[in-house]
């Protein structure tokens, strides 16, 4: 499966010097998610996961410029994580050109269902697996981002000392920490919890099938978890349903909750009481190796940096990912 990303208007600017590896930063709440990885001997290492406190983390370069140093990371190659109202996820069918010309054959199909001016956008893709949809016609989800705000998070990553890349979003940076735990047919729940939305995608055979936005909110979940948690099990319910009856998918058979949680919470009791999966929530501690421990706490600030950061493992096992 070919994970496309957004990639075409970052500039690659070759700089000298740097980390080996990638190293990943996602804008948080209450801060910026820091990640790096790096080849190991027989597995790629988690050598930096950090969260550093600030209040205004676009204004805040010095401190930013300065923690990035002390980790031996300026100038390394690095991949941003857009947040949630930067960009859309639309589900089309694919336009039937080249592939050199499908970005641009997807500008015009996508150009009434965004919220923005469809010439100020970038435009990527990624190609559902043959069988999706029962072969009816062949579908791909077209990711938009505002051109401003990609080149936003690209300047302010290079501000910070560190080489822009390439910009991911959630749904396709989680896939590096789960598709190869969908290696059955039978498909694979990936709850990735997120505010103000979260999301769920559903895997089968290391691919992405179908993926979409929730409603649910952390961080509202904190003040009235019981109702939220039963408004996110209906939603799951019909995402499950669809991906049955329209995907023409088997059963999925295992939920993974991310990122880790305290103890049994509202959401997981809700989960195991209603949904006919087996729920469990993902411990990247015993999934990564670390040069530190990844404790819950870390866990959750720092999901996406590291989910991002671990693009390398994808090329060196040629999923295509570019």
């Amino acid at each position: 499966m070919d994970f496309k990303r957004i990639s075409a208007s970052l500039p690659f600017l070759k700089k000298k010097g740097g980390a080996k590896g990638l190293t990943a930063v996602a804008l948080v709440e209450g801060g910026v998610a820091l990640a790096h990885v790096s080849e190991g001997k027989k597995q790629s290492v988690l050598t930096v996961c950090e969260f550093i406190e600030t209040s205004s983390p676009l204004t805040d370069i010095k401190l930013l410029r300065e923690r990035i140093d002390a980790l031996g990371l300026s100038g390394s190659q690095a991949v941003g994580v857009l947040d949630q109202g930067a960009y859309q996820l639309l589900l089309v069918d694919a336009p039937d050109v080249p592939e050199e010309e499908m970005a641009g054959a997807l500008r015009w199909r996508v150009k009434d269902l965004v919220g923005f001016d469809i010439e100020e956008a970038v435009i990527d893709y990624i190609e559902l697996p043959e069988d999706a949809y029962r072969g009816r016609s062949r579908m791909v989800y077209a990711v938009v981002a505002e051109q401003a705000r990609v080149d936003m998070m690209a300047a302010w990553i290079e501000e910070i000392g560190l080489e822009p890349s390439v910009v991911d979003v959630p749904e396709l940076a989680t896939l590096n920490l789960t598709r190869e735990l969908a290696v059955e047919e039978a498909g694979l729940v990936v709850f990735h919890l997120g505010s103000p939305s979260s999301s769920v995608s559903l895997l089968s055979q290391g691919a992405l099938y179908f993926t979409r936005s929730l409603s649910y909110d952390v961080y509202q979940a904190d003040h009235n978890p019981h109702q939220l948690a039963s408004s996110a099990v209906l939603e799951l319910q019909r995402s499950l349903d669809y991906y049955e009856s329209q995907v023409g998918k088997p059963p999925c058979y295992k939920l993974q909750l991310l990122p880790m949680q305290f103890g049994e919470t509202a959401l997981m009791t809700e989960l195991r009481s209603n949904l006919p999966l087996e729920v469990e929530a993902l411990d990247l501690a015993n999934q990564l190796e670390a040069d530190k421990p990844l404790d819950v706490e870390l866990q959750q600030r720092c999901l996406l940096a590291i989910a991002a950061a671990y693009r390398i493992p994808a090329k060196a096992k040629g999923s295509g990912a570019k």
